[in-house]
């Protein structure tokens, strides 16, 4: 009987055997990874215009360009500004109606930015579309006219006039003549110390709005002065007086993008150093953004980092924008910045791409 028992038992431990040797381990196919690529994040079609001599342009437009106005009026519409500052400054260059378009950032005191997307060509400056909250406390009208935002047709020549159409109706600009503009603060600063406060042969231009207009626009007429290689110097409205207090000028600005990579910049001690950066707008989850991953050298400050989508019109197709980071040369030497993209999902980086800025 013992012997029939482990007669079973051993049988049933070599059918084990034997089933066990034929289950196999089931290995997963190998799927190889797909490339994570940066796709072209390139400005396409006619690039902004810009005139061969900046010194006769009644109004230069360029990154890096800003002014600051004061309120030289007695008495000011709250509405308008609480204490009579306003900063208009170029961001960024962006993709706009199949152009290249400059991203203007406009800034009361009393309200939020206002970012206007403008387009140069070598007949106009015309406004290609606007992103702002103009629910906002103290927010302007979407398309408020203020010294930062103007709209012009060259050649300026006197008694030349040109249709503004505003909401669905039509007004009319007149270039008047040319005169002698005077600052009655006695001052006007720029980043390397102050400039004279007299413009000669600045364009008077007189704009009647149309009374569809929305009203912060501030009444009609409207009086702009375009001093040449400086922008607006004047603006008058109603009660309000818009003087020039700062501006920058195209010889301060060194403006870098990535065909500029590994060549050297050289700027002077107080100047503004701009790198923009092509990428996917942050919050997209197939974007690459571009982050600074090495300052080597002191002779820089960074003032800010920001992004700038594309037309409010346009991004929704490219998902894309441009990354600024901005710079002042605060002492003498030699600086390399490198930056490196992102992809948002992967972590992927692409690069590194160096800039080399000589400060003296």
């Amino acid at each position: 009987m013992k012997r029939s028992r482990w007669s079973v038992l051993a049988g049933l431990l070599i059918l084990g055997g034997l089933l066990s040797g034929c289950v196999s381990t089931v290995v997963p196919p190998q799927i190889p990874e797909m490339p994570v690529t940066m796709p072209d994040y390139a400005l396409v079609g006619e690039a902004n215009y810009a005139p061969a001599f900046l010194e006769d342009d009644p109004y230069p437009l360029f990154v890096g360009a800003r002014w600051v106005y004061r309120n030289a009026a007695t008495y000011w519409n709250p509405q308008i500004s609480a204490s009579g500052l306003m900063e208009s400054e170029v961001v960024a260059v962006v993709q706009g109606d199949d152009a290249e378009c400059y991203v203007l950032r406009t800034h009361y005191s009393n309200g939020p930015d206002e970012l206007l997307y403008i387009r140069r060509t070598a007949n106009q400056v015309k406004l290609v579309d606007a992103d702002s909250d103009a629910a906002a406390p103290g927010a302007q009208s979407t398309y408020s006219l203020n010294p930062g935002l103007v709209f012009l047709q060259f050649p300026l020549a006197e008694d030349n006039t040109w249709p503004l159409v505003i909401s669905g109706a039509v007004g009319r600009a007149t270039v008047y003549h040319t005169e002698v503009v005077a600052i009655e603060s006695g001052e006007v600063r720029t980043l390397l110390g102050p400039t004279t406060p007299i413009y000669t042969g600045s364009w008077r231009i007189h704009y009647d709005l149309p009374a569809a207009a929305p009203r912060l626009y501030g009444g009609s007429p409207q009086f702009l002065w375009f001093a040449p290689g400086v922008g607006v110097v004047k603006h008058v409205l109603n009660s309000v007086n818009y003087e020039l207090a700062e501006y920058r000028r195209p010889d301060e600005v060194v403006h870098l993008e990535e065909r500029h990579a590994g060549g050297i910049a050289t700027v002077d001690v107080g100047e503004i150093v701009i790198v923009e950066l092509r990428g996917g707008a942050p919050g997209y989850e197939d974007a690459w953004t571009w982050e600074l991953t090495d300052m080597d050298g002191a002779a820089l400050a960074a003032l800010d980092s920001d992004f700038y989508a594309d037309a409010p019109q346009v991004i929704r197709d490219t998902e894309a924008g441009t990354y600024v980071f901005k710079y002042r040369a605060v002492d003498a030497g030699d600086v390399t910045l490198e930056f490196e993209a992102v992809h948002a999902t992967s972590g992927r980086t692409e690069g590194p791409i160096t800039f080399r800025i000589v400060v003296d």
